[in-house]
C-alpha cells in the first residue's frame, strides 16, 4: 500500500506484533491489491520470456532436424548440392545487378574449386535459374572426379563431417549473438516500438544469414578437403652377408685397413715385400720407440750426519742458551 497505508496505521495507532494477522479491512484490501499487481507483472514478464523463447525454439527445430538427418548415416550428396544451389543463388542476387562477373567467379573458385564458363555479356542478360545450373554443372563435374579418386565411403564420411561441423560451429555463434540482441532490444521501446516484434525481425534476418553461413562452410569443407597421404620409403631388410661385410673393416688394394669416414686419397702407406725391408722397418720402429721414451732421473736418499738437536738442548754454537732461544728461535 505504500506510504498511504503506513500513515494510516500510524494515525490509528495500529501496532501489529510479528506473526499476528491483520484484521483491519482497509489494510487487508490494500495488501491484496498490491499482491495482485505484483503477480500480474511477474506473469507478464514470464509470458514475454516464453514469447522470446518460442522464436528461438522454432529456429532450433530447423537446425536440429538438419543435424539429425546428417547423423542418420545416409549419403548427404544431395544436401551438399542443395547448399551449392543456395550459394549460387545468393551470389547471383549480389553480383548480377552490378555485372560483377569476376567477383561471382572468384566465389565459385574459392568454395568449389571449379571454373564457370560465363562471359561478361552472358552474365548481364542471364536468368537466375540458368546461372545456378551452370554452377551446378561445373560443381558436379569436379565432385565426380573427386569421388572417383577418393571413393564413395570416404565421401560419405566427409559429407557427414562437413555438415555436422558447420552446424555446430555456426549455431553456437548464432546463440551468442541472439543473447546479445535480446539483452538490448528492450531499449527500442523508447522509440515507440514493440521489443518483441523487433526481436522477431532481427531473429528472422539473422537466421537467414545462419543458414547461408552453414551452407557455405559445409560446401567449403566437402569440396576443398583432401586427405594428406604421407609417402614413406620403406627400407628393405639388408641381406645378412651385406650387414656382416659392412661391419668388417674396409681395406685398400694393398691390404692396409682404411678408417671409416676418411678419404684414402690423402694417405700413403708403405708395405715391405723383402726380408731386408722388413729388417729396416724393424730398426726404424725401435729407434722411434727409444726416442719417444724419456730418460728417468735417479733419486738419491739424503741421510743426516749430525745428531738432531732438541728444542730444550744446549745450542751447538756454545752460547750456553737453549736451542729454542738461540739458533732454533725462528724454527717452528
Amino acid at each position: 500500500g505504500g506510504e498511504r497505508i503506513t500513515s494510516f496505521m500510524q494515525t490509528f495507532k495500529v501496532n501489529l506484533a510479528e506473526g499476528e494477522p491483520i484484521e483491519a479491512g482497509m489494510v487487508t484490501k490494500s495488501v491484496e491489491r498490491a499482491q495482485k499487481k505484483v503477480e500480474e507483472n511477474n506473469f507478464g514478464i514470464r509470458k514475454r520470456l516464453l514469447d522470446y523463447d518460442d522464436v528461438m525454439n522454432k529456429q532450433r527445430e530447423v537446425v536440429y532436424d538438419r543435424r539429425r538427418h546428417a547423423l542418420g548415416g545416409e549419403r548427404m550428396k544431395s544436401e551438399i548440392f542443395a547448399y551449392v544451389e543456395d550459394l549460387a543463388g545468393g551470389w547471383y542476387d549480389e553480383y548480377q545487378p552490378e555485372g560483377e562477373l569476376e567477383a561471382f567467379k572468384n566465389n565459385v573458385r574459392t568454395y568449389m574449386l571449379c571454373e564457370v564458363n560465363i562471359s561478361e555479356n552472358e552474365f548481364r542478360g542471364m536468368k537466375r535459374e540458368e546461372c545456378i545450373q551452370r554452377v551446378l554443372d561445373a560443381a558436379e563435374e569436379f565432385y565426380a572426379r573427386k569421388e572417383e579418386s577418393l571413393g564413395s565411403d570416404f565421401m560419405l564420411r566427409l559429407e557427414q563431417y562437413a555438415i555436422i561441423q558447420s552446424i555446430d560451429d555456426k549455431w553456437r555463434e548464432h546463440l551468442r549473438i541472439m543473447d546479445e540482441v535480446k539483452e538490448g532490444v528492450h531499449l527500442r521501446a523508447y522509440g515507440q516500438k514493440d521489443p518483441l516484434l523487433e526481436y522477431k525481425g532481427e531473429a528472422f534476418r539473422m537466421f537467414e544469414e545462419l543458414i547461408f553461413e552453414i551452407s557455405k562452410a559445409a560446401v567449403d569443407t566437402a569440396f576443398k578437403y583432401f586427405p594428406v597421404v604421407e609417402q614413406r620409403q620403406e627400407q628393405a631388410p639388408r641381406p645378412i652377408a651385406m650387414r656382416r661385410a659392412r661391419r668388417q673393416q674396409a681395406v685398400d688394394e694393398n691390404g692396409v685397413p682404411v678408417a671409416t669416414g676418411m678419404s684414402t686419397s690423402s694417405m700413403q702407406f708403405s708395405h715391405p715385400t723383402t726380408t731386408a725391408e722388413y729388417a729396416a722397418a724393424a730398426v726404424n720402429n725401435e729407434n722411434n720407440n727409444q726416442q719417444q721414451e724419456q730418460p728417468r732421473s735417479s733419486v738419491q736418499t739424503v741421510y743426516r750426519e749430525e745428531p738432531r738437536v732438541g728444542r730444550n738442548d744446549p745450542c751447538p754454537c756454545g752460547s750456553g742458551k737453549k736451542y729454542k732461544q738461540c739458533h732454533g728461535k725462528h724454527i717452528a
